[in-house]
Formats: structure tokens, C-alpha cells, sequence
């Protein structure tokens, strides 16, 4: 079943569904079509979504008549180009999934960021691009991608130009990072995602060390060192094995390294397909700032991230 929402419809298909915002671009075609084949693989459908801000038209007195109807013509146009990009890449994806139940909406004088937010509400997923193209611009990472993250009710996958890495080393791996396995929201959700690809789960910690000081000079004891790391990574192992009921035989590789997270994660995500990170993610204008380790990794990442919200 395909189906396409009108310009002026304020509502759109979300619920269990694969939600990816599109603008045209390039980077949009690739996260939509990473969106629909998690659509397929997870047996749901794919919702396209085309949020236009709105746009200001001079008020009666403020300009001429003849100003006023240019711009009203101006925002018709925006309107137009914007549907005929979003039915292009609606045709694009049902092109390429003839199976895949497949529905687009373009909602007019909407903010994109909260159109997302308000999908990830009751969707299975809520899919972004990292950069978005010209007069909506604002579907790019630095202000949806950004604002989505931190606000979303559910799980946000950030899919990067790259795609999906196509590295021997990076199929079929699942890359998470937890900073307290028992208490992680990502974990669960990498394990599921490891299952569902027959792949392996490579599960990392990271931890930063400040060595003691000798007349200013830093001093570092390689015993302690090594008896931190040894105790890190037996609790973490330990941890995850407890978690692996729905998935006892999954390949699972737990590393323990020293440095940022975020940095730690990135270098990571070159020898995998998928990384899973929580977020600290918050209602109000503190939602506004998302953790450190969350936008370092969506904005570096060379493979897909999945961020997984964690309400405090």
C-alpha cells in the first residue's frame, strides 16, 4: 500500500513506522534509503516527511499590494518545488521497494525539528541526514539533527554521506558504548540489533585518567593502570553476559580504552555498521543541550548512529 499525504494535511502516518525527513538533497536520498531498508528488515512501513518553515509574507500597510502578491507567489513556489522534490523521492523509494508500504507527507509552515520530535512520539524510528540542501537548510544536522536528538521521545538514527560502511570488518557489527552496562538504555538496544543482523556486538568503555604529579611532572603507575583496566573490563564483561538472555551465542567483543568517549566511539565506528549511543536527553531548554559524547559521535561517526534517549 502506498499512499501520499496533501500539502495541507496536518497529520501524517508515524505510528510503528520508519519516519525519515527528506529535502531533496543528496544526503537525504541516502538516509532515506537506509531508512527504508531498516523499514523492511524490521517488517513496518517508511514515512517521508517534508517539513516547510514558515514564511513571512508582508502584512497589509507594511508594503505594496503588488510586494505583497510576489511574495504570496514566492511562497507558492517554495511550495511546489518542495512537493516536487518530496514525490521524487518518494517515486525514488518506491522504485527501489515495490513491497515496502510507503507514505509521504508535506506539511507546510511547520518547523521541521518539532515535526520530527512530534513523530518520534509513537514511530519505531525517527531517521535524519547529517546535512540538508538550499531554502530548507534547516533540515540539516546542525539545527534539526541537533534539536531532534535531544528532544526525541524515542529512538533517532543520524545516517552520515557515507552511508553504511562497506569495510569486511564493519559488516554485520554493532557498536555500542555504555558507561554503566546495568544502567544503559543502549545496551539493550544493540544487543537486539546485533541479534537481528547475525553479526557481532562489540560493546566499548572509556574511561579518562589524570596521573598524579611530581614537581609539576605527571606520574603514572603502570601497575595501578593495568588493575584499573583488568577491573573495568571483567565488571563490563560480566555485566553485558548478564543481558544476553534473548541472545545467548551472539559474537560479543568488550574493549575497555582510555581517552574521550565520544573521540573513543568515533574511532570505533570505522570497523562497524552500526553505533548505538544513549543520550541524556531532557524535556524543556535543557533538551537543548545534548550530551557531550552524543553530538561528538552523530557529528563524526563514519557509520549510522542510533541514539537512544535517556529521560531524567
Amino acid at each position: 500500500m502506498s499512499t501520499t499525504t496533501s500539502p495541507t494535511s496536518p497529520t501524517f502516518e508515524t505510528a510503528g513506522r520508519i519516519v525519515v525527513g527528506v529535502d531533496g538533497s543528496s544526503q537525504s536520498a541516502v538516509a532515506t534509503e537506509w531508512a527504508a531498508r531498516r523499514a523492511e528488515a524490521l517488517d513496518v512501513g517508511l514515512t517521508l516527511v517534508l517539513a516547510l518553515p514558515p514564511l513571512q509574507v508582508p502584512s497589509p500597510g507594511s508594503l505594496s499590494q503588488m510586494l505583497r502578491q510576489d511574495a504570496r507567489d514566492f511562497t507558492t513556489r517554495v511550495a511546489r518545488s518542495a512537493q516536487e522534490r518530496l514525490d521524487r523521492a518518494t517515486s525514488e523509494a518506491r522504485a527501489q521497494h515495490p513491497d515496502l508500504d510507503i507514505s509521504s507527507a508535506l506539511l507546510e509552515d511547520s518547523e521541521p525539528a518539532l515535526a520530527l520530535v512530534q513523530a518520534s512520539k509513537d514511530a519505531e524510528m525517527v531517521v535524519a541526514g547529517t546535512r540538508g540542501l538550499g531554502a530548507v537548510r534547516a533540515m540539516a544536522l546542525g539545527s534539526v539533527s541537533r534539536h531532534l536528538v535531544s528532544h526525541a521521545h524515542g529512538p533517532v538514527a543520524v545516517v552520515p554521506e557515507t552511508g553504511t560502511a562497506h569495510d569486511d570488518r564493519s559488516a554485520g557489527t554493532v557498536l555500542v558504548g555504555v558507561e554503566d552496562a546495568e544502567r544503559s538504555h543502549a545496551l539493550p538496544v544493540a544487543i537486539r540489533e546485533a541479534a537481528r543482523m547475525g553479526g557481532r556486538l562489540l560493546v566499548v568503555h572509556s574511561w579518562e585518567y589524570t596521573p598524579g604529579t611530581v614537581e609539576g611532572l605527571p606520574v603514572m603507575d603502570p601497575d595501578l593502570f593495568s588493575r584499573v583496566q583488568e577491573t573495568f573490563s571483567t565488571q563490563l564483561e560480566e555485566q553485558v553476559r548478564a543481558q544476553l538472555d534473548q541472545a545467548p551465542e551472539l559474537d560479543v567483543e568488550v574493549r575497555v580504552g582510555l581517552g574521550h568517549a565520544g573521540e573513543v566511539l568515533v574511532n570505533a565506528s570505522h570497523e562497524a555498521e552500526l553505533l548505538v549511543v544513549g543520550s541524556r536527553a531532557r524535556s524543556g531548554l535543557a533538551g537543548a543541550v545534548l550530551g557531550s559524547t552524543a553530538a561528538h559521535v552523530v557529528r563524526q561517526s563514519i557509520c549510522p548512529v542510533i541514539v537512544v534517549p535517556t529521560r531524567r
